[in-house]
């Protein structure tokens, strides 16, 4: 598969339908992008977001999910 890049302003990431379809993802789906190196990591947000109530009490988890917004 070989993917072209382009950029925007928007907070909009565009995949192709390959790819949208092996990440299992749906239109509209929030993720959370991370770069490191040359590795692009894509996490949807609400499998962090579903720990919340697990973890509803856990400081630890409250200081990982501010690292995360920053």
């Amino acid at each position: 598969m070989t993917i072209v890049a382009k950029s925007t302003s928007m907070d909009t990431i565009f995949l192709p339908e390959k790819l949208f379809n092996l990440l299992k993802l749906r239109e509209g789906d929030a993720v959370k992008i991370v770069v490191e190196g040359h590795t692009l990591r894509v996490s949807r947000l609400e499998a962090f977001l579903n720990l919340r109530g697990v973890l509803a009490d856990d400081e630890a988890f409250d200081c990982a999910m501010a690292e995360l917004a920053a």
